[in-house]
């Protein structure tokens, strides 16, 4: 069964998370976080998007 599309409502905040299957650890070590942050980061400065820590 189809998932029901999820509402986006401009200017409210979205919940984002980054996880692996099964809710599988993605970053192993410190320093596996900190190319994801960069990139998260520059992406969101391009497409004028505010984060949130």
């Amino acid at each position: 069964m189809a998932r029901l599309a999820r509402i986006v409502v401009p200017g409210l905040p979205h919940h984002v998370t980054r996880r692996g299957n099964r809710r599988a650890k993605v970053f192993f070590a410190p320093g596996d976080y900190a190319p994801y942050k960069n990139l998260l980061v520059e992406h969101c400065r391009a497409a004028d998007v505010g984060i949130w820590p």
